[in-house]
């Protein structure tokens, strides 16, 4: 726990709202002169990997990597600031729901999450990522940045139905080296950066491909089942669960998923913005369909009292896979793990 903050800065710390596997998120209060105040979130790195150097530039770096990256359909980080604990920086209070929860109070009740809000929720959270891919520098050269952990965890939903993407902290941008490591959640991970070699703007387009797939099946299209070994030997293949997919999907949207979901980068789409407009074709091309209020009042029907405070107390038991570690946690392999897989 942040036991005090820079006191220059006057954050009051409200309460915990997360634990990762960098660090801890909580939620804040800025004050200021006359009563100002404002609700926002604190992100401060664990006391257990403070100490080794890569972590703490892993955790600053991401404050540095998405510092300038404002969009709606991005959680926007406002300051990177010290206290005794260590580093914390200062994001976008989000108040709302996790992509995962909304998908995971939907396998609870056994009721399938609507097709074309599924659809809507990618085509935004593709905005953002196609926003953060054409980012370029001062000398109007391309970035690169590539996420590297797109997945449903890493999706939040505010209570105005925005979608944003948050947690770069694996970021990078395309001229860096995996440096011996395989970072992100292998049932969301692309075959490239499971074997560790280059990966681009393609890669983040794979795992929203899986976390479409996830959101109109509620199955994974990956079997989690078997050893952390077999399962990254199973991602390196791309092999997928094709048949995961309900029966009656449209070709049309079959065929984006197969395009995301392509072994080769190059088969994959030529440009995130591509992906989104495609997206937004489908779900708009009869001159109607979802927006942010759609999928607001969705939210606030399924979700009365604070999104998910008030779940039935009957709930149907959810399949284990979607409580094994490759699903819930980030991990990192180096070397020798690599090289047993």
């Amino acid at each position: 726990m942040i036991s005090k903050l820079d006191a220059n800065d006057h954050y009051e710390i409200v309460n915990l709202i997360a634990e990762g596997g960098m660090g801890a998120v909580y939620k804040a209060k800025k004050v200021g002169a006359a009563g100002f105040e404002k609700t926002v979130a604190i992100k401060m790195m664990l006391d257990k990997l403070a100490g080794d150097r890569r972590n703490v530039d892993d955790f600053v770096g991401e404050a540095k990597l998405v510092a300038n990256l404002i969009h709606e359909n991005i959680v926007q980080i406002y300051d990177l600031a010290q206290c005794p604990e260590g580093y914390y920086f200062v994001l976008e209070f989000v108040d709302g729901i996790s992509l995962y929860d909304f998908i995971d109070f939907h396998l609870k009740i056994r009721r399938q999450l609507p097709l074309n809000l599924a659809v809507f929720i990618a085509a935004r959270v593709a905005r953002g990522l196609a926003y953060a891919h054409s980012r370029r520098d001062a000398a109007g050269r391309p970035l690169g940045i590539v996420h590297c952990d797109v997945c449903p965890h890493n999706v939040l939903i505010n209570t105005e139905g925005v979608p944003k993407i948050t947690d770069f902290g694996i970021a990078r941008i395309t001229t860096q080296a995996f440096a011996g490591r395989v970072s992100g959640k292998l049932a969301f991970m692309a075959p490239e950066q499971a074997r560790r070699e280059e990966v681009d703007f393609r890669s983040d387009i794979y795992s929203l491909g899986i976390v479409l797939f996830f959101m109109i099946s509620g199955k994974m299209a990956r079997d989690l089942s078997p050893s952390l070994t077999e399962i990254l030997h199973n991602v390196r293949q791309n092999k997928l669960d094709w048949t995961q997919l309900p029966a009656d999907l449209p070709g049309e949207l079959v065929g984006m998923l197969k395009k995301m979901l392509a072994d080769d980068p190059a088969d994959r789409y030529s440009d995130t913005s591509l992906l989104a407009k495609d997206l937004e074709y489908f779900i708009y091309k009869d001159g109607y369909g979802p927006t942010i209020v759609t999928l607001a009042n969705y939210m606030r029907e399924l979700l009365p009292g604070r999104f998910g405070s008030a779940a039935p107390e009957e709930t149907a038991p959810i399949d284990d896979l979607d409580r094994t570690m490759v699903l819930d946690r980030t991990i990192v392999l180096n070397d020798r793990e690599l090289n047993q897989g």
